[in-house]
């Protein structure tokens, strides 16, 4: 049995009909918005993370008929497997090939949902701090496309900047989110700039000051989570 196979058959086992059911309510909202189509074998992210780091070897081969596979949880696995494999890379070269590989996978609408981005974006993001090929004209191309996904991606990839204290580019990614017409790009911008805030609380503050009247609510509302009430509501009073 290959070890695809027996991945298959390992998630399979792992599976329940009332959890897919469950996950088809949460993460598909319809042939014109997002998840159309998808297919659930409903098992939990902590057993997926646990089967994807027990193949974590899979070869790059099976790895890219996993990443193509109709089952939400199967593509899933296939990109906790990328992180592995990215954060095992020798050297910029292989890094570069799997973030492009990820970076297909998103164009393609492989990864076709808010926890799919926010399951492998993060991690894939650290290319961004390695090469400069991946800097503000490469962030703000996927942030005006008219995939979902990779407006979504544009501003979740700057986690890994965030970590490492450089926060201009969440900052302009933000900016470009502002007038942006979906939730989830609201509320990831809205996480991100929470991110920031909890690193740098000043530099939150003054985002928010100068563009709190532009910025769509559920956004504003996810980056001031962790100010006090009576700071929440002055924020949220527009002016």
């Amino acid at each position: 049995m290959s070890e695809l196979s027996q991945l298959r058959k390992e998630l399979k086992a792992l599976s329940s009909p009332e959890r897919a059911v469950g996950s088809a309510k949460t993460k598909v909202f319809g042939q014109d918005d997002y998840g159309a189509g998808d297919v659930f074998l409903g098992i939990t992210v902590p057993n997926t993370r646990l089967v994807a780091k027990k193949f974590r070897d899979l070869p790059q081969e099976e790895l890219v008929t996993l990443a193509n596979s109709k089952y939400h949880e199967e593509r899933l696995t296939a990109l906790i497997i990328l992180n592995h494999k990215y954060a095992k890379a020798r050297d910029d070269s292989e890094r570069i090939e799997l973030f492009e590989f990820w970076l297909m996978l998103v164009k393609a609408y492989k990864v076709n949902n808010w926890d799919l981005i926010d399951a492998s974006a993060p991690y894939m993001g650290e290319i961004l701090s390695r090469h400069l090929g991946y800097g503000a004209p490469f962030l703000r191309a996927l942030a005006k496309s008219e995939n979902l996904w990779e407006r979504r991606a544009s501003i979740i990839l700057t986690f890994p900047l965030i970590r490492k204290g450089k926060h201009g580019p969440t900052l302009a990614m933000a900016k470009e989110a502002l007038t942006d017409e979906h939730h989830l790009i609201h509320k990831a911008a809205g996480w991100m700039l929470r991110e920031v805030g909890k690193r740098d609380k000043d530099l939150l503050t003054d985002f928010l000051v100068k563009y709190k009247n532009q910025m769509p609510r559920t956004m504003l509302r996810y980056a001031i989570e962790k100010y006090s009430e009576n700071q929440r509501k002055a924020f949220l009073a527009k002016d």
